[in-house]
């Protein structure tokens, strides 16, 4: 809405402010926001018990940092998570898609995420056209996600199989599962459900955004986007991913 003078009248201009569009924009602000406070809030509260207990209790020295680190994490990472968006809403995401040895992309990827609850169980050997560090950003998304919804004793498993012309990666975890009216939902950015949340009171911190920058990357690989899931036993995300 915009607000003009014309002669002596005030004249009222609409410029499609209530448009699905601005509601959008308007509940991601709102959205960022909320996770930008919880950190914050965290941070506060233990720098105000360091100023009065701190250097008297080493133990609650010890918790206090450890808080305060992973909290400065968590905003780093919704920070680059909202830029690249930023990049992305504005067509500023360039990739480079060269042929890829995705077996061996999957490979090394896991060998540097270097986590124990990791398996691949099957590795066929194919070629993809794709930007590597981007699917390297999706594989990420879909890892975690597996590992942050799975009890720590309880292994992911990775799969990678073939068709005539597709690659198909499998990521398998025994966690919590998705309830079907969430299914849709989950790559949607900032959407966590109940469940999830209350999960997340004793587990690592998610602001909802990593599904939705996989989903993103996928988009534009041309990879479709499987998921299979039933609450309490686990999930099973299936990329299809064109071979060349």
């Amino acid at each position: 809405m915009q607000l003009e003078i014309r002669g002596r009248k005030l004249v009222r201009r609409t410029y499609g402010q209530t448009s699905d569009n601005f509601v959008r924009q308007q509940r991601f602000v709102n959205d960022v926001s909320h996770e930008l406070r919880t950190p914050l809030t965290i941070i506060r509260g233990y720098v105000d018990i360091l100023e009065r207990y701190g250097a008297d209790d080493p133990e609650l020295f010890r918790e206090a940092v450890s808080s305060i680190k992973t909290s400065a994490q968590n905003m780093q990472s919704l920070v680059e998570n909202l830029l690249f968006f930023a990049r992305a809403d504005q067509d500023n995401q360039p990739m480079i898609k060269v042929p890829v040895d995705l077996d061996e992309l999957l490979k090394n990827f896991v060998e540097a995420y270097r986590s124990p609850r990791v398996h691949i169980t099957k590795l066929a050997p194919c070629k993809i056209l794709a930007d590597a560090e981007f699917l390297k950003r999706m594989f990420t998304a879909f890892l975690e996600n597996a590992l942050q919804y799975s009890a720590p004793d309880k292994p992911v498993m990775i799969e990678l199989t073939t068709s005539d012309d597709a690659a198909i990666i499998r990521f398998i975890d025994s966690g919590i599962g998705i309830s079907a009216e969430d299914c849709g939902k989950i790559f949607d950015r900032f959407y966590r459900s109940d469940k999830a949340r209350t999960k997340l009171e004793n587990n690592k911190n998610s602001v909802g955004l990593g599904l939705s920058i996989a989903k993103w990357i996928a988009d534009r690989h041309d990879i479709e986007i499987s998921v299979d899931s039933t609450p309490g036993k686990g999930s099973v995300f299936t990329l299809t991913i064109p071979t060349i």
